[in-house]
């Protein structure tokens, strides 16, 4: 068993190192990688109907129950608990009816002044829900908040559209309180998906000699009929997403000084499996359970990170 686990694991670094090498042979992008496009001026964008709300919400549900149950994080009411990416603050409402004290930030005002480029339809949040969202310059990446201010941090579906991963971990880490935590779930470029432009191989749709064969497809196949306008839709998607290798980010969070790891796997039998806890349930039985998630989760599975601060910066905090 002990030999399968290591193969297991070698498999999982195999992995990550051809993503890597494909890192640099298939992306087309020249632009550096602490750029964010979210910098720049964004147009006004056509709203799409808001199916995504509920499952955000029932996100930040998860991320809580993980929290406290799992990793026995203390929220009492009126804990101090962050959405790093908080949209138009939907979660902060949610948050806050449940007696925490909860704040939002994000690279646009999408409460405010840029709500035309939010992408959803729906409505501005009420002016006491819009005064705990903050925003957050993509120059930068400065949190505007002191230090030791949060309890605890998360967010859902935001770190592949970070630019500047060495200053988000360590400015996350420093308005966390000692002994706080945060959790991110991102998809990776391990996943079968890419999901905004709905395409297999995250790590090719930075290709645009990709995306063009994808639209030919399409074309041939009769499911598209402009396949420039989408390559070039497609293009400008993947111009916001980024998608380092977890050994990347390793390497990023031993330069900032903090602390990350992936946790997937526990959260997914955490949370039951899904759809899979009968075939889970049969496998507990020979105690093959979690080697089977660990397999499946190579491409199935979302990054599921902690980001915390190192137990020797703890202890100087508390010293």
């Amino acid at each position: 068993m002990i030999k399968l686990f290591k193969s297991i694991d070698a498999a999982s670094l195999w992995i990550e190192t051809r993503l890597w090498a494909t890192e640099l042979m298939a992306d087309d992008r020249s632009i550096p990688t602490t750029y964010s496009p979210y910098a720049g001026e964004l147009p006004a964008r056509d709203k799409i109907a808001d199916v995504y709300t509920a499952g955000y919400l029932q996100a930040t549900e998860r991320h809580l129950r993980f929290a406290t149950a799992r990793l026995r994080l203390r929220l009492s009411p009126g804990a101090t608990i962050l959405d790093f990416g908080c949209g138009i603050g939907s979660s902060v409402r949610s948050l806050l009816a449940q007696g925490y004290n909860a704040f939002g930030v994000d690279v646009l005002e999408y409460w405010g002044r840029d709500f035309d480029k939010y992408w959803l339809i729906g409505d501005k949040p009420p002016a006491e829900i819009a005064e705990r969202l903050k925003l957050v310059n993509p120059a930068n990446y400065r949190l505007p908040f002191d230090d030791g201010t949060f309890d605890f941090c998360f967010s859902d579906q935001v770190f592949e559209h970070i630019f500047d991963y060495k200053t988000t971990m360590s400015e996350i880490v420093r308005v966390l309180k000692p002994g706080g935590i945060s959790l991110h779930n991102f998809p990776g470029p391990n996943n079968l998906m890419e999901g905004h432009v709905g395409l297999p191989f995250p790590w090719l749709c930075f290709s645009r000699s990709y995306l063009t064969l994808c639209a030919w497809i399409s074309v041939i196949r009769g499911t598209e009929t402009d396949w420039r306008g989408r390559v070039r839709s497609n293009t400008e998607i993947m111009r916001f997403n980024n998608y380092p290798t977890k050994a990347k980010l390793r390497k990023i969070a031993r330069s900032a000084g903090v602390e990350i790891t992936f946790l997937e796997v526990d959260a997914f039998m955490f949370r039951g499996g899904g759809r899979a806890a009968p075939m889970l349930k049969w496998l507990r039985k020979i105690k093959l359970d979690r080697l089977a998630v660990q397999i499946a989760g190579l491409v199935l599975l979302q990054r599921y990170m902690l980001l915390k601060a190192p137990p020797t910066a703890q202890r100087e905090v508390r010293g």
